[in-house]
């Protein structure tokens, strides 16, 4: 079968297709073809060595990717839930070697949900990362209220495109900031007001906010807390390693400090999250922006797009 690869870390033309064995059916587990996969920044990341130093991240050879949308074609021993033939959408674990963008994949039990019909696989595999991301920020460690005041930053990039969408359903006033060519494009997709911060500093409006949501991990907790009403939540995407440990040592000031909170989220990145992203976009809460779909040869060029941090919506790779 056909996988990107690579075998050092490195610039994204150390990306080839190989052919490799396919995988063979885990116990307890699921075989999928794979029909789509969602490119994150987490995979060029990954690819660059910027997590080189992570004891837990398997060091090249390895695939590539991560958020997959399939069908079943193996069932193995103990595995429940799933049948053979059904469409499933997940996300493999990051530190890995093995990468979704490939013809198959082994996944866990735990690692993939049910597709809900009228879902299609491109829709579901731009979903699991930055979706899940969004949601557990805003639901789950916000616990964004209507009513309440959200500042999105990076809100055209996949996380933050996501958290606008779902920052209005849950009855939020929205305000996001983004660069001037997504200007429209945001206001799309239904955000209050939009900050293009190439003319407009939001630490200097003079407004306060519920929640900021650092989508672009472009700021940090000291900096927005004083946009942040007294008992504000500040959440970053942990872009870095650095970001996150910066973040977690905000957190206990705050704590101590003051009636505010600040998180460095870890996605939760497992069956139960891809089960809340199957009824988001099945109701049409989420409905990721899709840049037109491109093939295991266009993943090199893709990511260094990416790579520049000023993407829109989310890249999905087609395969047959």
């Amino acid at each position: 079968m056909q996988a990107l690869r690579y075998d050092r870390y490195g610039p994204a033309d150390r990306l080839y297709v190989a052919e490799v064995p396919e995988p063979a059916c885990p116990a307890g587990g699921f075989k999928l073809r794979v029909r789509a996969v969602g490119l994150n920044p987490l995979d060029w990341k990954i690819r660059a060595g910027h997590l080189a130093l992570v004891p837990v991240f398997d060091r090249p050879p390895r695939g590539v990717g991560c958020d997959f949308a399939g069908e079943i074609v193996g069932v193995g021993g103990g595995a429940t839930r799933h049948f053979v033939g059904q469409r499933v959408f997940g996300s493999l674990p990051p530190f890995g070697r093995q990468g979704a963008l490939a013809e198959m994949i082994a996944v866990a039990g735990d690692q993939v949900a049910a597709l809900p019909d009228g879902v299609g696989f491109e829709t579901a595999a731009a979903l699991p990362i930055a979706g899940g991301t969004a949601v557990q920020a805003l639901e789950d460690h916000a616990q964004l209220q209507p009513g309440q005041k959200l500042l999105v930053t990076g809100a055209a990039g996949g996380v933050g495109h996501f958290a606008v969408q779902l920052g209005k359903h849950l009855g939020a006033t929205v305000t996001a900031v983004c660069g001037p060519a997504n200007v429209d494009f945001v206001r799309g997709l239904g955000a209050d007001a939009v900050i293009d911060y190439t003319h407009e500093d939001f630490l200097r409006r003079n407004e306060n906010f519920d929640v900021v949501f650092d989508a672009a991990c472009s700021s940090d907790y000291l900096a927005c807390r004083r946009v942040l009403v007294p008992t504000g939540v500040y959440v970053n995407t942990s872009g870095s390693a650095g970001a996150a440990l910066r973040t977690m040592g905000a957190g206990i000031y705050a704590r101590l400090a003051t009636a505010q909170r600040a998180v460095a989220l870890v996605l939760a990145n497992r069956r139960p999250m891809w089960e809340r992203l199957g009824r988001y976009a099945a109701a049409g809460v989420l409905r990721p922006q899709i840049a037109p779909p491109i093939g295991l040869t266009g993943v090199a060029a893709a990511q260094r797009t990416m790579e520049t941090g000023h993407g829109r919506g989310k890249i999905v790779v087609t395969l047959p």
